[in-house]
């Protein structure tokens, strides 16, 4: 299962390749499926490719639900693989 994060594009290429930001990490992508994409948007990404844009709105949405997820998970004493943390015996 792969899982998008939103991201904000900062710039758009000459060519088919953009630059984008989350939590103040930058990475390049290709926009060869989504050339419509301008600077300002939001993005999802998989593998390196802008799959679809999206509204800020929805972007903050899904931002704030995988921060509240990663949020049970630190408070939870059973991890996703349902054992016990600090628990060593893989």
């Amino acid at each position: 299962m792969c899982l998008a994060i939103p991201h904000k594009v900062l710039e758009v290429g000459e060519n088919t390749g953009a630059e984008i930001e989350v939590a103040g990490a930058r990475q390049k992508v290709s926009l060869e499926l989504c050339p419509e994409v301008k600077a300002g948007d939001w993005v999802l990404v998989n593998l390196g490719f802008v799959v679809t844009k999206i509204e800020e709105d929805e972007a903050k949405e899904i931002m704030k639900l995988y921060q509240e997820i990663a949020e049970a998970e630190d408070s939870s004493p059973v991890g996703v693989s349902g054992k016990e943390r600090g628990d060593s015996n893989e």
